[in-house]
């Protein structure tokens, strides 16, 4: 009995009447999890050291990404925050990926109702319902959904690509032959975006000819296919294009030449992360079990295996030999591919595992039909309420709406009173921020940052900078500069001026508070009170002047306190306080040159308002935590 003649026996509506209706339903679901995303979304750059702060830039300006380019993500990504008027730019490209885990979710719900309906399978749409919860709360899924990443749109065109295949009509050679047109056109298309959508290549192959063996017979038809998997490659061409308008990628790693060209593109130099890489991290077989249970939660894992038991039992393979092929191959890659965040390359995976556990829905409500028919929706619907709710196993929710910290830090950085000619160094991921403020906010043009990871770079360019005369600011300690120059806190940054020429200004509030036994003299303080979006922060400049040389390694502890000496808590029960090495590491005192001022910044978060707060400065020495001397102010 055919698919449509079981579905009409029981009673089911017509099949077009059933794919609307599918559709709807998934677009529900896309819905839902679109404004789950959205109000999960991280607002602004939330890294320093990843691709997330690369993309919120390059996106936005239609730059060159990092190898292998990535233009479809690029192309796409940059139009949507051309055409996306509200929110900073880091927000737009963090929605985009919003939208595109969304759509991958409606599209992975279609694909497992079209899989179960071919079956003639009670209760397709349950089965869709249970694959998409299942999938779309993972942890790892969630993260990706609210930043700036590649995966939601790669996850997007994989659920494309295994709806399109599940959905051929072998049946026509006429629309099968168009219909494999737009199969390959998806495989192009996401091969200019994540080359791992190789992976999917061997499963297709053995699906397509197990169902087919005719299209391996040489025939007219091959050119158009062909045509259709190779045209997408073509937005490669934007590479060299976007290079000859003077736009160069942030890594400096893309060269204008044939080589250079598909250096880039076929990301050659990350060939050796399937032998070493020393970021990479290694996971023992029980933290993958229990990894891969927390994105699907116990519930979920449970109807996985279900399904893949009622698969077997059932022996309809062609389809699910596809399924099973690629999340066999996502596996394997995952697991030999020595990167710091494996868990990302194991999304596809968890996508056709979930698919597996919407089998596994549709078949508990199949074996229920003769025996608890009057349960078979309420049981139903229950299971997909413990997949929604994440049942046992389940990784934390994801919520990153209120994360504003790195985004403080870069506006912080970009805000500096910067002289003309400024060059900041530090590392990639901090000028990045910088460069990101510079064009999306327009702040901290007068400086120029200079990546400079390595240290002995970064004593290089420092030591250049300074002989040259420029501003020159550096964003952390650099080792054995401490005796060579002097160094004054701007902001987040610490200024570098030529041994024992620093100058001399004057604090708001003077204290001329004497120290260690008239070594030391505390000329007076600056306080400021910042009102970050990420909550209010005091900011504390000390004006040190050494009248002799320092003998003790001394440290600062800042502390909101009450009249009772009682150090308040924050929102987040955290203390606020904090203990720091002066000139943020840059220089130990022990190193200050006499009779040299130095201007010393630090910061401490504020609780909520607190008539009888105040603010307590200790200092004291960092080896024994003897006291050195205190100081009591009022708040601004």
């Amino acid at each position: 009995m055919g698919t449509g003649q079981r579905e009409n026996s029981a009673g089911a509506a017509p099949q077009g009447w059933s794919s609307l209706h599918d559709r709807w339903l998934a677009g529900l679901l896309g819905l839902l999890f679109f404004l789950l995303y959205l109000r999960t979304a991280a607002p602004s750059i939330v890294a320093l050291f990843d691709d997330t702060l690369e993309f919120q830039l390059v996106l936005p300006t239609f730059g060159i990404a990092h190898p292998t380019g990535y233009p479809l993500y690029t192309l796409v990504g940059g139009l949507w925050s051309h055409l996306l008027l509200a929110g900073n730019w880091a927000w737009r490209v963090n929605l985009f990926s919003a939208a595109a885990a969304a759509a991958a979710v409606a599209v992975l719900s279609m694909a497992s109702t079209a899989l179960l309906r071919a079956e003639g399978l009670r209760g397709p749409r349950w089965g869709g319902v249970a694959a998409a919860a299942t999938f779309a709360l993972g942890p790892v899924w969630w993260q990706q959904a609210t930043v700036a990443e590649v995966y939601a749109l790669h996850n997007l065109l994989v659920a494309l690509i295994l709806l399109r295949a599940f959905t051929l009509d072998f049946a026509s050679p006429v629309r099968r032959n168009r219909q494999l047109a737009l199969l390959l056109a998806l495989v192009g298309f996401g091969l200019t975006h994540h080359r791992t959508t190789l992976l999917l290549v061997p499963g297709l192959a053995v699906y397509l000819v197990w169902r087919q063996p005719a299209l391996l017979r040489p025939q007219r038809v091959w050119l158009l296919w062909l045509a259709a998997l190779l045209a997408p490659l073509l937005l490669y061409g934007y590479l060299p294009w976007r290079f000859a308008q003077g736009v160069s990628d942030l890594h400096g790693s893309y060269l204008p030449t044939w080589n250079g060209f598909w250096a880039h593109v076929l990301a050659t130099q990350y060939g050796s992360f399937f032998t070493a890489n020393e970021l990479s991290r290694s996971y023992s077989a029980l933290h993958w079990l229990q990894h891969w249970i927390q994105q699907g939660g116990g519930v979920g894992s449970l109807l996985s295996l279900l399904g893949l038991a009622s698969l077997i039992r059932a022996r309809c393979w062609p389809a699910w030999s596809l399924l099973l092929l690629v999340l066999a191959a996502n596996l394997l890659f995952t697991l030999v591919y020595q990167v710091g965040d494996p868990e990302v390359f194991l999304l596809p995976a968890l996508l056709a595992a979930a698919l597996l556990a919407g089998r596994g829905l549709a078949a508990l409500h199949q074996l229920l039909a003769g025996r608890l028919a009057s349960w078979q929706a309420a049981l139903a619907t229950a299971g997909v309420l413990l997949l929604v709710v994440g049942g046992a196993g389940r990784g934390a929710p994801v919520d990153r709406s209120a994360d504003w910290a790195l985004h403080d830090y870069a506006a912080d950085l970009a805000t500096v009173d910067f002289p003309p000619q400024s060059l900041v160094i530090g590392l990639e991921g901090e000028m990045t921020a910088l460069r990101y403020m510079q064009q999306a906010e327009g702040l901290g043009l007068a400086a120029t940052p200079v990546v400079a990871d390595a240290p002995e770079r970064r004593r290089a360019r420092l030591a250049d900078a300074v002989a040259s005369g420029k501003p020159v600011y550096l964003t952390r300690e650099v080792e054995g500069i401490e005796s060579l120059y002097s160094f004054s806190g701007e902001g987040p940054l610490i200024r570098v001026w030529p041994r024992g020429r620093s100058p001399a200004v004057p604090p708001t509030t003077r204290t001329d508070l004497l120290l260690l036994d008239g070594q030391l003299l505390l000329e007076g303080y600056d306080l400021k009170r910042l009102d970050w979006r990420g909550g209010a922060v005091l900011r504390m400049v000390l004006h040190w002047y050494p009248l002799a040389p320092l003998d003790l390694d001394l440290k600062v502890s800042l502390r909101v306190v009450d009249s009772q000496q009682k150090v308040l808590t924050l929102a987040d029960g955290t203390p606020a306080a904090n203990d720091a090495t002066p000139l943020r590491q840059v220089a130990r005192t022990p190193t200050w040159a006499s009779e040299t001022p130095v201007r010393d910044v630090y910061e401490v978060r504020l609780p909520t308002a607190n008539a009888d707060a105040h603010l307590l400065l200790i200092l004291y020495d960092a080896h024994t935590l003897q006291e050195a001397g205190r100081l009591q102010m009022a708040l601004p």
